[in-house]
C-alpha cells in the first residue's frame, strides 16, 4: 500500500499528469458534447424511451473512448519521465522489488483512467437526457452497462500499454509512438488486408468499438472483454518481467 501511495503523490505532483488529464477530459467531453448534440438532432421521432437512453449511453461512451491517446500517453510518462530524470534509480532504491513499483504505478494509473472516464461520461449523459428530453429516455437499460463497462475498459486498457511501453522502452516519445501505431495504425492497416478481420479480432481497438456499438459484432461479447482485458494484462507481466531482468539505467 505504501508503494501506491508514493506512486500516487508521484503522480499528482507532475504539471505533465494535469496537462495530459485537462486536455484529454476537455477535448473528449467538447467532442462528446458535440457528437451527442448531432446524433440526437437526427433521431426519428418514433424513437422509443429505451432506444433513446441507449442511444445516449452510445453517445457518450464515442465520445470517452477519444481521450485513451492522452490518458495512454499519461501511462508512458508515469515511468518514461523517471527514466529521464533519473529518480527511477531512486524509486528502485526506496522500493527494491521493481515489479511492485510497476504493479503499484498500474493500480495508480488504472483509477485516474477510470476517474476520467466518470468526468467525461457523466456531464456528457446528462447533457445527452437533456437535449433528448424530448423522448423521454427511460432509467438505463440492461444493455447500457455492457457499453459503460467496454468504453471505460478501453481507456484504462491504454493506460496501461502506455505504462508497459514506457517501462520497456524508457523513451517517452518511442513509447507514445508505439502506443499511437498499437491503437490508430495497426488496425488502420489491418482493415486495408484481405485478412485484416481475424487480426483486428487481436487488437484493443476493435472489440473496444464492438463494445460501444460502432463496430459489427464479429465476436461474442465475452470474447471482447477478453481480448479488451488481455491487452492491459500481458504487455504488464511482460513489462514486469523485463524491468526485473535489468538494472536501472544510470546516466
Amino acid at each position: 500500500m505504501s508503494a501506491v501511495a508514493a506512486e500516487w503523490i508521484k503522480l499528482r505532483s507532475l504539471r505533465s499528469t494535469w496537462w495530459a488529464l485537462g486536455a484529454g477530459v476537455s477535448l473528449a467531453l467538447a467532442l462528446t458534447v458535440l457528437g451527442a448534440s448531432t446524433v440526437i438532432a437526427r433521431w426519428d421521432p418514433d424513437r422509443t424511451a429505451d432506444q433513446a437512453a441507449m442511444g445516449i449511453v452510445v453517445a457518450v461512451y464515442v465520445g470517452v473512448v477519444l481521450a485513451q491517446l492522452p490518458l495512454g500517453m499519461l501511462g508512458t510518462m508515469a515511468v518514461s519521465g523517471e527514466h529521464a530524470s533519473g529518480m527511477i534509480d531512486t524509486t528502485f532504491v526506496a522500493v527494491p522489488s521493481r515489479a511492485r513499483v510497476l504493479l503499484a504505478k498500474a493500480a495508480v494509473l488504472s483509477g485516474v483512467a477510470a476517474g476520467a472516464s466518470l468526468l467525461i461520461a457523466v456531464p456528457g449523459y446528462l447533457f445527452g437526457r437533456l437535449v433528448a428530453a424530448r423522448f423521454h429516455p427511460s432509467a438505463l437499460p440492461a444493455a447500457a452497462w455492457t457499453v459503460i463497462a467496454g468504453g471505460t475498459l478501453m481507456i484504462v486498457v491504454t493506460t496501461l500499454v502506455g505504462l508497459a511501453l514506457g517501462a520497456v522502452l524508457r523513451n517517452g516519445a518511442a513509447a507514445v509512438a508505439a502506443l499511437a501505431a498499437i491503437v490508430l495504425v495497426l488496425p488502420f492497416v489491418a482493415r486495408t488486408l484481405p485478412w485484416g478481420e481475424p487480426v483486428n479480432r487481436f487488437l484493443p481497438t476493435y472489440p473496444a468499438l464492438q463494445l460501444i456499438e460502432q463496430a459489427p459484432d464479429i465476436m461474442p461479447v465475452w470474447a471482447a472483454f477478453t481480448v479488451l482485458g488481455a491487452w492491459g494484462v500481458v504487455p504488464l507481466l511482460a513489462a514486469v518481467a523485463v524491468v526485473s531482468a535489468q538494472p536501472p539505467r544510470l546516466e
